[in-house]
């Protein structure tokens, strides 16, 4: 009885280290109060949803955006580098960043329905307390996010 006791113990405190970020993402993020946010595309600057998203992270955090200039491959770079936290832009199912970085739920669609266009954040892969704080916030403000828990709920209830 006294060593389930401990364990228990030992396993409730490690929770807490649980989700980790190896190179200390969130860590720094919460000491320097900021993070730094490029775009893939410089045309989703003036997607509601962007703004939205910086927004609820921010208010998550407590800490504010700094924007850093890029466009295209260089701000996914940056991102596996350590140098960038956070990248947004319009992004195919057949990204070939699928593999290299985390992306966040979709915060919006465009394009065809056989080539959709999902507007998201990508993360540093591995940084899962980071990617889970980045996740929440966009699923906080994503529609379809809200639409599919809504559908989610409804089949519950049958």
């Amino acid at each position: 009885m006294k060593r389930a006791i401990i364990a228990v113990i030992a396993l409730l405190a490690a929770c807490d280290m649980l989700p980790r970020d190896p190179a200390g993402t969130s860590k720094r993020i919460t000491e320097e109060r900021t993070f730094t946010v490029a775009l893939a595309d410089p045309t989703v600057h003036e997607a509601s949803q962007v703004q939205t998203l910086i927004h609820e992270i921010e208010r998550r955090t407590s800490a504010k955006a700094q924007w850093r200039p890029g466009a295209g491959e260089a701000p996914f770079q940056q991102l596996d580098d350590g140098k960038l936290d956070l990248v947004i832009g319009r992004f195919t199912a057949e990204s070939p960043w699928a593999m290299e970085v985390a992306f966040g739920p979709p915060l919006s669609t465009t394009g065809t329905k056989e080539a959709p266009l999902e507007l998201k954040a990508a993360m540093r892969n591995g940084e899962n307390r980071w990617i889970m704080t980045v996740e929440r916030a966009s699923r906080a403000i994503s529609q379809e996010a809200r639409d599919a828990s809504g559908i989610r709920d409804s089949l519950i209830r049958l």
